[in-house]
């Protein structure tokens, strides 16, 4: 699945987890602590201001089977990374 940022941004989230002010690894355990509480197939966003976790937190997904890593939306400054649970 391939969403343009708009796309991502018009998602209906289930899950918002601010990591906004944190860094590496806090904003993993951060989103981690998120897919824990959402139900499968549900959708969790984490907005951060931390460019690194756009790397860190889509890699962790995908090792752990954790979810589908849907994409990273740029809005306001701040990075709005979007994961399917699964």
């Amino acid at each position: 699945m391939s969403l343009s940022e708009q796309q991502l941004l018009e998602l209906k989230t289930d899950i918002v987890v601010d990591a906004i002010g944190e860094v590496c690894p806090h904003t993993l355990n951060l989103a981690l602590d998120g897919l824990k509480k959402a139900k499968s197939g549900e959708i969790v966003v984490e907005i951060t201001d931390h460019s690194i976790a756009t790397k860190t937190i889509p890699a962790a997904v995908k090792m752990n089977k954790y979810g589908e890593f849907l994409g990273v939306a740029k809005k306001n400054g701040n990075y709005h990374i979007f994961i399917r649970k699964a």
